[in-house]
């Protein structure tokens, strides 16, 4: 009903929400891919499996939250979003500046390495 007001139908509407439900769920895949990768390089076990049951915890709170108090799972997910795009942006830097540290050391092999 609220969407009549601005002009916009539920076909409209149903393509806005499509389009912000997929850039959420690929911004936390890649989020979660990246603190995976970064997890993998610990030569000890019990990170990753710390990780693992971190990442199945906090599915079961969110799912908890937004069914029983849906405001604040509205501001849980605002704050989850915005430290998500933030270790986004901190990792690609990270891959950028490890990028150009090994194009840095294959420019300097010999040329017939």
């Amino acid at each position: 009903l609220a969407a009549g007001v601005f002009g916009a139908d539920s076909a409209t509407m149903g393509v806005v929400a499509g389009l912000m439900g997929g850039s959420l769920a690929a911004t936390s895949l890649a989020t979660k891919m990246t603190a995976r990768a970064a997890a993998n390089t610990s030569p000890e076990p019990f990170s990753n499996w710390l990780l693992s049951f971190f990442e199945d915890g906090l599915v079961v709170g969110v799912v908890w939250l937004a069914t029983q108090h849906p405001v604040w799972f509205g501001a849980a997910l605002a704050v989850m979003l915005l430290l998500s795009v933030l270790l986004l942006v901190v990792l690609f830097k990270f891959l950028k500046a490890a990028w150009r540290r090994l194009a840095g050391q294959g420019a300097t092999a010999a040329p017939g390495a």
